[in-house]
């Protein structure tokens, strides 16, 4: 690790962060006014919004610019964090070119933003005594709770429901995992276990209901205050849906409903009782969401979810939850999901269910 200290050419200017939201923007507090100022990071920058945090802006006198501040370091658990993307690969080029970087000094040629071939471009490319070598610079900004040493294990698995690609040996498979993974349970082939998935059933109906006050909020948990009956309501309804195409597709209970894991009393969840509250109490859950980008959106929406549908479709049964849920994203997003999500076409799969069936627990 080093220390690459590279000074600004205008002084910054000192303030208290208000907030940040819609992803670019930030109030911040200076000694007589409230300032915007833009954010020149797409990243949730998770563990350094912490409202009164010190922060450090830039000032652009440019008439052409919309805001005349530009938030460039925020002080968090007393280090001063870089938030500026843009300054990333002028810091590694001031440290290439005065050789502060112990395994990259006394370069004969430092080239930035070369091209491998025509797909690829690299920040730089330096060359010494004739090796060439490409550099690849990444801003990162993430701050822990915990000590970096530290892993928090907020709650254990007390079920896994697992799929196996060939029912061939599954029990030998299976108990070859239960040595890594004690808490896990066959369910039949790698089509039922990814209908097991709860995370295309908790996440969507989270994110989606509540697109509102994650871009409006710089902070707000859908697991905690994010989770309400209503949307609860929507969600059970929506691991109904999940449920009817397992039935449909053959496969039998349990089929895990996402109710039990909000359940205190009652048949164990894959998590236990308690497993949403003991994920909210440990503050470990919280999460900084673009909906954009975030896994809940990439993964459970565009994955789980689309592949549900195109299931229900195959089946010809109607799953209306799945459905909205799918056309309020692609109206947010502007690309029509249940055409470029994962789904049963998209994968390859134009023939039966029940030749799929087939292919999936061949022993051969």
């Amino acid at each position: 690790m080093y220390n690459l200290i590279m000074e600004f050419t205008k002084s910054l200017i000192k303030g208290k962060l208000i907030k940040r939201y819609k992803r670019f923007f930030t109030d911040v507090k200076l000694d007589k006014e409230v300032v915007v100022a833009h954010c020149p990071n797409t990243g949730s920058m998770k563990g350094l919004l912490d409202e009164n945090n010190e922060v450090y802006l830039s000032k652009n006198n440019d008439p052409k610019r919309k805001l005349k501040y530009g938030l460039e370091l925020i002080k968090a658990h007393k280090n001063l964090v870089g938030v500026n993307t843009h300054m990333a690969n002028k810091i590694v080029n001031h440290g290439l070119s005065n050789n502060l970087i112990k395994e990259l000094k006394n370069n004969d040629i430092i080239k930035p933003e070369v091209f491998f071939n025509k797909e690829t471009r690299f920040d730089f490319l330096i060359e010494k005594d004739g090796q060439k070598s490409f550099v690849e610079v990444k801003n990162v900004t993430l701050t822990r709770k915990k000590n970096i040493n530290t892993i928090a294990i907020t709650t254990r698995a007390s079920k896994l429901p697992t799929g196996i690609y060939s029912n061939e040996d599954h029990k030998k498979i299976i108990q070859k995992l239960k040595n890594i993974y004690p808490s896990i349970v066959y369910c039949g082939d790698i089509l039922s276990g990814a209908l097991m998935n709860a995370g295309p059933i908790i996440h969507p109906p989270l994110v989606i209901l509540n697109v509102g006050p994650l871009e409006h909020f710089s902070k707000w948990d859908i697991h905690n205050e994010g989770t309400q009956k209503s949307i609860q309501k929507v969600m059970f309804e929506l691991d109904n849906e999940r449920i009817l195409i397992r039935k449909k597709l053959g496969y039998k209970s349990p089929h895990y409903p996402i109710k039990d894991h909000y359940a205190n009393k009652g048949k164990k969840w894959m998590y236990g009782n308690l497993a949403h509250d003991k994920l909210v109490s440990s503050k470990d859950w919280r999460e900084d969401i673009n909906i954009h980008s975030h896994r809940y959106v990439i993964e459970d929406i565009k994955e789980g979810l689309a592949f549900m549908n195109s299931l229900a479709e195959k089946l010809n049964i109607k799953v209306p939850i799945t459905s909205s849920l799918l056309d309020i994203t692609s109206t947010i997003l502007g690309s029509d999901i249940k055409k470029s999500g994962r789904t049963l076409s998209n994968l390859g799969v134009n023939f039966s269910l029940n030749k799929l069936k087939k292919i999936l627990s061949d022993k051969k």
